[in-house]
């Protein structure tokens, strides 16, 4: 995806891109989380709204939570899932 191509996308769009997803609706699965992570770690969080960061926390999590930044939301999705996958809780 291009510089120009990103202005223009949102970030679900983005995240479903460079996670390796065909579909949007991919990034529900559980097995994406890992890519998601992988994503996540190349956005700079302040290129988007915090409204887009808490849209994508609760399409992708099924959780509607309120952040205070959009720093706040894209710590949250990265570690989301983390601890289910290690055999935790997933409070951040």
């Amino acid at each position: 995806m291009e510089q120009t191509e990103m202005a223009m996308a949102g970030l679900l769009e983005i995240l479903a891109f460079r996670s390796g997803c065909m579909y949007l609706s991919d990034l529900h699965q559980p097995g994406r989380l890992p890519a998601i992570r992988r994503a996540i770690q190349n956005i700079l969080p302040q290129q988007f709204s915090l409204w887009e960061w808490q849209d994508a926390v609760a399409y992708i999590t099924g959780e509607q939570l309120p952040f205070e930044s959009p720093e706040q939301a894209a710590d949250y999705l990265k570690n989301f899932g983390v601890r289910q996958e290690t055999g935790g809780s997933n409070e951040t």
